[in-house]
């Protein structure tokens, strides 16, 4: 937000005096929520959930089917994994290898955990795979491959 004018030093400080206003204005409305103001939430000692008003278009955590041993997947790249750093816009969220589903870990009470052949060696929540269904015919790997930096 602080932006320095087209060819000059100067900088604008406008957000500093408009920031209390934008904030006052946000704390002073009601949350669908928490059905409170974020004032009185902040004041509360506990704070109750509103339940969703959208329902998932599918089962999700424990009572969501298991994926057989042999789906073939992507998974969904860690924050900085891919490069190391920083990710930039152009830079896949998901993995460019495709892995097959090696083992499924359930315990009690927890949702089912995914680990892949040739893939990290944690393990994954349903959520943070790409399946990919029987008989998908995918791209040649020279076409998979990231090009490396110059």
């Amino acid at each position: 937000m602080l932006l320095a004018a087209h060819g000059s030093s100067e900088r604008s400080i406008e957000w500093v005096t408009r920031l209390p206003a934008v904030v006052a204005a946000l704390n002073g409305e009601v949350t669908r929520l928490t059905g409170k103001k974020p004032s009185e939430a902040i004041k509360a000692r506990s704070v109750t959930q509103k339940p969703s008003s959208t329902v998932p278009g599918r089962t999700v955590g424990l009572d969501e089917p298991l994926l057989p041993s042999d789906a073939l997947v992507r998974y969904l790249y860690a924050p900085g994994e891919l490069e190391g750093g920083r990710r930039q816009a152009t830079d896949p969220i998901w993995s460019l290898t495709t892995h097959t589903v090696r083992n499924v870990v359930q315990r009690g009470g927890q949702p089912a955990l995914y680990y892949l052949t040739d893939g990290p060696r944690h393990g994954f929540l349903r959520e943070e795979l790409l399946i990919f269904p029987p008989g998908t015919e995918l791209p040649p790997d020279r076409v998979l491959t990231r090009p490396t930096a110059r």
